[in-house]
């Protein structure tokens, strides 16, 4: 019985970080072609939050495209079992990286626009960012699973 359980529980975390790897990669790269709209989520909150600020937005929006496109790819190496020197320490700098993020789109964004989102809006985004997070820590060996 307990073997199936963790069966079963291995096979769900797989799931998630392959599922949590392609978001991130998707993310990066929509964030890197620079396409409009809500689905460019990291465009969209960079440039809300640092409105004005000459090129800077569009250089934050690239290193935080990288780096989701990194933790995206980081992630299906440590699934798939591939050992790469220094992985572990990448995912726990993609795990801060990920963090600010959601600082910045989670709390920051919402607070400097003129009407707030609605509450539900904003749970199911902080939401799925906070999952994000936890499939990156759980990718890792100090803090997985």
């Amino acid at each position: 019985m307990a073997k199936t359980v963790t069966k079963i529980k291995s096979k769900g975390v797989m799931l998630l970080n392959l599922a949590v790897a392609l978001y991130l990669f998707a993310s990066g790269v929509m964030g890197i072609l620079k396409e409009s709209g809500n689905e460019n989520e990291i465009g969209t909150a960079v440039k809300e939050v640092l409105k004005g600020n000459g090129s800077v937005p569009e250089v934050l929006t690239i290193v935080l495209s990288v780096v989701a496109i990194a933790a995206g790819i980081f992630l299906i190496i440590k699934l798939f079992g591939v050992s790469i020197s220094n992985t572990e320490m990448l995912l726990i700098i993609l795990a801060v990286v990920w963090l600010v993020y959601i600082l910045m789109i989670d709390i920051i964004w919402p607070l400097s626009l003129d009407s707030k989102p609605p509450f539900l809006y904003w749970l199911k985004s902080f939401g799925s960012h906070t999952m994000v997070l936890a499939a990156i820590l759980m990718g890792t060996s100090k803090f997985g699973i």
